[in-house]
């Protein structure tokens, strides 16, 4: 979706990482597709390659997690340094919490650059594994 530099800011990059963790809980795929389109379809159809790696992504490994509905996402905008070779310009990573299961459903969207004119899309659906804190090796701990 082609989008103006103004919408490259960090508070209007969040709210589309809100829309789309809001479309995903509510499975609205197609809404998905119409907004961000989706960068690794590889030649499958947009709305059924969004919902089967979403899919997969909480089943495999065997996971039988499920994203949670009332859990709030975290949202975190990120810029890439410019000029760069690769027209990418900011990710903005949604992290859906689940539910029977302590890993995230990690969504992202990436904000490329051609010719002056700023696109968002969905790049890619990951599975993030749960974050392992221990304070062995902590500095400064007396």
């Amino acid at each position: 979706m082609e989008i103006t530099y103004e919408q490259t800011y960090q508070e209007p990059l969040a709210h589309f990482g809100a829309e789309l963790v809001q479309m995903i809980k509510n499975r609205n795929y197609l809404g998905v597709c119409d907004c961000f389109g989706y960068a690794m379809t590889y030649g499958r159809p947009l709305a059924d390659a969004i919902a089967f790696d979403i899919e997969h992504n909480l089943t495999i490994e065997g996971r039988s997690a499920i994203v949670d509905p009332l859990r709030e996402a975290r949202i975190l905008v990120k810029y890439f340094k410019q000029p760069n070779d690769c027209k990418l310009f900011g990710l903005v990573e949604c992290f859906l919490p689940l539910d029977q299961d302590d890993g995230e459903l990690l969504v992202e969207l990436i904000v490329t650059t051609k010719e002056n004119k700023f696109y968002v899309g969905l790049e890619g659906v990951s599975y993030e594994h749960p974050k392992i804190s221990s304070s062995a090796g902590a500095l400064g701990a007396a």
